[in-house]
């Protein structure tokens, strides 16, 4: 009586299956670390939210009165981040903290960046700090 086994203890599928293990596991670390990140910033922004929007319409008008006077690069430069991680904050809220470590977030960043560079060329055309 010959005993065979069809499937070798350390042959292919072997390989592969714990290379598909350790892509889980990396991709189901990667969740828990944005969660975690995220429910960081949330709760820092609930503990300080007069603060944080202070801060932030202080140095939008600093930049903005620079701005007045001929220098429009650090009003340009704040308005696009405000729009561009306003947006991410905002899609943040809506799909929740996994949305940032999908497979296809980098298109939306990178076509979010194109979209928020030109939105800021607009708007300062349109406040006639540019020409």
């Amino acid at each position: 009586m010959d005993i065979t086994t069809t499937t070798p203890l350390l042959g292919a599928e072997f390989g592969k299956y714990i290379i598909n293990m350790a892509l889980k596991a990396i991709d189901d670390t990667n969740k828990e670390v944005a969660q975690i990140l995220w429910n960081q910033l949330l709760s820092f922004l609930s503990q300080n939210l007069i603060l944080v929007i202070a801060s932030l319409v202080g140095l939008l008008i600093v930049s903005f009165v620079v701005a007045l006077n001929g220098r429009w690069g650090m009003f340009g430069s704040v308005l696009y981040n405000y729009l561009y991680f306003g947006i991410l904050f905002i899609v943040g809220l809506i799909f929740g903290s996994h949305i940032f470590v999908n497979k296809f977030f980098d298109l939306f960043a990178a076509i979010l960046y194109v979209v928020c560079f030109l939105m800021v060329g607009k708007i300062l055309v349109v406040l006639g700090l540019k020409r």
